[in-house]
C-alpha cells in the first residue's frame, strides 16, 4: 500500500475527503499536507476520567426493534476469556430500563422505544463501556395546520424596526406590535433575524451571523418600558423623562442607521439601574420575579455562570478593534484568554455580582420572548416566530471562549474556488470537532436547539448542508488548500427531529445552492422544508409555475443576504458593488447582463400566467419597478404550492435597501439600515392593508 492510500485511509476514518469534484465536475484531490494536518485535528479526543462522553453512538428509528452488538468492546476489554458483561438500558433521566447480560456474541436486544435519548452502559470487572442511543421520530415536526390552508407570514430585520415607542432600534415592543397585525391579516408567523447575543463592546460587528453566542439572546432587543422593574421604578422614570435623554432617544429612533454603540450604552445604564432596583424592592411583585429569577439561575447552572463572566471580562478588556481577530476573548490579556477550571471558579466568586446582572438580561430577554411566542398561541397566530440559527458563532464568541475543546480553533469554515470565486472563501468561522461532539453524545448540539427552539413555532437552519459537511480550511493557508470534512449527517438529523418534535417546531433548512443527492434525500425523508428563493429559481429564461413549487418549503422573494425587491430591479446593489470595489470590469458588467434577464424572465413568467395581460407595455430594460408590478410579483408567490411563503416587510414598502452586502465589512453598514416606515404609519396605510389582505386571501 502507497504512503497516499494509507494517509487517505486515516483521513477518511476521520470524515475527510481526499478528493471532491467541483462546480464543473473536476475531480480535486486534496494534497497530502493538508489531509495530514486535518487527520492529526480530528483525531478522538481522550475519553480517560470525563463525565459526559460516550465511546459509540448509533442512531435507530423508534418504530423497530434494537439490538446491539457490543463487537467494538473486543478493542477495549482485557477480559477476552469470559467476555460477558452486565448491559444496563437508561432513559435520559438515568432511569434504568432494562438490565441484561450480554457477550460478544449476543446481542442487546429490546423493543422499539419512544424517540429520545438513552445510555447502554456495558460493565465488567474490569470495563465501563457508554453508548448513547438516538432513538428518531419518523419525522420532524409537522405543524397540522397544513392540513387546513398554506400558510404565509411576515419577514422582518427585527433591528431594522422603526417605531415611537423603541430606543434606536427595533425591539420585542416592536415585534409584539407585529404579531397583533399579523394577526389581523391572518398571518401564520413573524420571522425574525438570529437573535443570537451580541458583542457589547464591539457592536460594530453587528452581524446576527457571527455573533457572540448562539445560546444565548442579544439583550439590547429588551423592551426596556414594558419591564415591571420599569413601571415601578419613579427613578429611572424620572432619569429617562429628562429633556436629555428624550432628544438622545429621539435622534436614535430618527438615524436611517441603526447607531449601536449609542443603542447599548443607553439600554445599559437603564438596565443597570433597573437591575439595581430588581434586588432591593419589596413589592411582592417584584419578590415573585426575584424567586423565578433564581430557578432560571438554578436551572441553567454552569453554563450561565461561564456566559456571564465572558460578558464581564469583555466589559473590563473593552477591546473596540478594527480587526476581526481581536473581537471578544481574542483581545484579552493572554491571562484570560485561557483559563483552568480552577481559576475561572475563583473568577466567577470575584465578578459574581456583574455575573449576576449578565444572568439576569438573559432571564429578561427569554421572559418577554417566551411571553411573545405565548402571545401568537393566544391569539391564533398557529406557527408564532419564525427564528433563525445562524450556521456557527464567531471566533471570538463565548461560545469558543467557554468549550475551546469542542472547536477546531486551528481551521476555518469556508468555500472552495469556483468560478466565481477563483480563490475561494474563508468565513473565519471555527468548526464543531466532529470528534469532540460525537463522543460528547453530541450534547452540546442538543443543548444548542433546545435553547434556540423553545420560543420557535418554525426554525430556519442556516446552511443546513454544514451538518453534512464543511470545507474546512487549515490555519494561516488560503480556502485552495482546504478539505471537506463530513459530520456524522444522520446522528445530526435525528437530533434535529426529536428537538423538533419536542418542541413543536417546524425546521426549515437553508439548502441553497449545489445540494448532494444524499442530502436531498435525507431532508426529505425528515420532513424538512426546503428554503426556496424566488430569485435564485430562473431556469432557461423563465420561472417556474406556480404548481411547480415545492411543497414541502419556505418560499420568499430574497434573503437578507440579497437586494430588496425595488433595489434588485433597479440594480442598486450591483452600483454599490461597484462604487466599492468589490466587483468590477467584466465580472461587473456580467452581472448586470444577468440581471437583465432574471428581470425579463419574471416579467415573462408573469405574462406566462395572466398576471401581466398580453398587451401590458415595458420590458426589463424600460421598466421600472413600480407598485402594481410589486404587487402582481407577490400574487404569484402566494398563489404557489407551497406550504409556506415569507412577505418581507422591506418589499411590502418597496424600499430600495441591502441590509448585508456580501463581500464587504468596514465598508458598508451592513445589518444597520432602518425600514423606510415606522410601524404605525405602515398599518395604517390603505394600500399595506389591502395589500396583506390579497395575500391571505390567496393563501386561504
Amino acid at each position: 500500500m502507497s504512503s497516499r492510500e494509507v494517509l487517505e485511509q486515516a483521513a477518511q476514518r476521520v470524515g475527510i475527503a481526499p478528493s471532491h469534484y467541483d462546480i464543473d465536475g473536476h475531480l480535486i484531490y486534496a494534497s497530502d499536507e493538508s489531509l495530514a494536518y486535518f487527520t492529526e485535528l480530528l483525531q478522538p479526543p481522550s475519553l480517560e476520567n470525563k463525565d459526559g462522553i460516550f465511546d459509540d453512538v448509533i442512531v435507530i428509528k423508534e418504530s423497530e426493534p434494537i439490538s446491539y452488538f457490543p463487537n467494538s468492546l473486543h478493542s477495549v476489554s482485557n477480559d477476552t476469556q469470559s467476555a460477558v458483561f452486565s448491559a444496563q438500558l437508561f432513559d435520559e433521566n438515568g432511569q434504568s430500563l432494562s438490565e441484561q447480560t450480554v457477550s460478544f456474541d449476543k446481542p442487546f436486544s429490546f423493543p422499539s422505544l419512544p424517540f429520545g435519548y438513552y445510555t447502554l452502559h456495558f460493565s465488567s470487572a474490569n470495563l465501563a463501556y457508554r453508548v448513547r442511543l438516538l432513538v428518531r421520530p419518523q419525522t420532524a415536526y409537522q405543524p397540522p395546520l397544513f392540513n387546513e390552508k398554506k400558510a404565509w407570514g411576515l419577514n422582518v430585520q427585527l433591528y431594522s424596526v422603526r417605531s415611537q415607542k423603541n430606543w434606536g432600534m427595533g425591539d420585542f415592543a416592536d415585534l409584539r406590535t407585529l404579531i397583533e397585525q399579523g394577526v389581523r391579516y391572518g398571518a401564520d408567523f413573524v420571522g425574525v433575524n438570529p437573535l443570537h447575543l451580541h458583542y457589547g463592546t464591539a457592536p460594530q460587528y453587528a452581524s446576527p451571523y457571527s455573533s457572540a453566542s448562539r445560546r444565548w439572546l442579544n439583550y439590547l432587543y429588551i423592551a426596556v418600558e414594558q419591564l415591571p422593574e420599569f413601571s415601578l421604578c419613579k427613578s429611572v422614570q424620572n432619569w429617562f423623562n429628562q429633556d436629555e435623554i428624550q432628544k438622545e432617544v429621539a435622534h436614535l429612533r430618527a438615524g436611517d442607521l441603526v447607531d449601536y454603540p449609542a443603542v447599548n450604552r443607553l439600554k445599559t445604564t437603564a438596565l443597570e439601574q433597573l437591575f439595581a432596583y430588581f434586588q432591593r424592592a419589596k413589592s411582592a411583585q417584584i419578590v415573585e420575579r426575584r424567586k423565578e429569577f433564581a430557578d432560571f439561575v438554578k436551572k441553567e447552572g454552569e453554563a450561565l455562570q461561564q456566559l456571564g463572566l465572558f460578558c464581564v471580562l469583555d466589559q473590563e478588556a473593552h477591546t473596540q478593534s478594527p480587526d476581526e481577530n481581536k473581537v471578544g476573548w481574542l483581545g484579552w490579556c493572554e491571562e484570560w484568554q485561557s483559563m483552568t477550571a480552577k481559576t475561572r471558579q475563583a473568577m466567577i466568586k470575584k465578578y459574581q455580582s456583574k455575573i449576576s446582572f449578565y444572568a439576569w438580561l438573559q432571564w429578561v430577554a427569554q421572559t418577554q420572548l417566551a411571553e411573545l411566542q405565548q402571545l401568537c398561541r393566544d391569539s391564533g397566530m398557529k406557527l408564532g416566530i419564525y427564528g433563525d440559527l445562524a450556521v456557527s458563532s464567531s471566533r471570538g464568541s463565548a461560545d469558543v471562549w467557554t468549550d475551546p475543546e469542542l472547536f477546531c480553533l486551528k481551521a476555518s469554515v469556508g468555500a472552495p474556488p469556483d468560478p466565481l470565486g477563483p480563490v475561494g472563501q474563508n468565513w473565519n468561522i471555527p468548526p464543531y470537532n466532529p470528534s469532540v461532539l460525537k463522543a460528547r453524545g453530541f450534547q452540546p448540539f442538543i443543548d444548542l436547539l433546545r435553547a434556540n427552539m423553545q420560543f420557535f413555532g418554525v426554525l430556519r437552519i442556516d446552511h443546513i448542508m454544514g451538518l453534512f459537511r464543511l470545507w474546512l480550511i487549515p490555519e494561516g493557508k488560503t480556502a485552495a488548500d482546504g478539505v471537506y470534512v463530513h459530520y456524522p449527517f444522520d446522528a445530526l438529523m435525528s437530533i434535529l427531529a426529536i428537538e423538533s418534535q419536542r418542541n413543536q417546531c417546524l425546521v426549515v433548512g437553508e439548502d441553497l445552492g449545489t445540494v448532494p443527492d444524499e442530502v436531498r434525500w435525507k431532508l426529505d425523508e425528515f420532513s424538512v422544508f426546503s428554503y426556496f428563493v424566488l430569485y435564485f429559481e430562473q431556469k432557461h429564461h423563465q420561472f417556474p409555475q406556480g404548481k411547480d413549487f415545492p411543497r414541502k418549503a419556505f418560499a420568499t422573494i430574497g434573503t437578507h443576504d440579497v437586494p430588496s425587491l425595488q433595489s434588485f430591479w433597479h440594480c442598486r446593489d450591483l452600483e454599490l458593488f461597484g462604487a466599492l470595489g468589490v466587483l468590477q470590469g467584466d465580472a461587473l458588467k456580467a452581472k448586470y447582463d444577468q440581471r437583465v434577464i432574471d428581470k425579463q424572465a419574471l416579467l415573462n413568467t408573469l405574462h406566462r400566467d395572466h398576471y401581466l395581460p398580453s398587451d401590458y407595455w415595458g420590458d426589463a430594460l424600460s421598466m421600472a419597478m413600480h407598485g402594481h408590478l410589486n404587487w402582481v410579483l407577490h400574487q404569484y408567490l402566494a398563489n404557489s404550492n407551497s406550504s409556506l411563503i415569507g412577505v418581507q416587510l422591506e418589499n411590502l414598502l418597496s424600499q430600495e435597501v441591502s441590509f448585508n452586502l456580501p463581500g464587504t465589512s468596514q465598508e458598508y453598514p451592513n445589518w444597520q439600515h432602518k425600514l423606510a416606515w415606522d410601524l404605525d404609519e405602515m398599518f395604517k396605510n390603505d394600500h399595506i392593508q389591502a395589500f396583506l389582505n390579497h395575500i391571505n386571501h390567496a393563501r386561504k
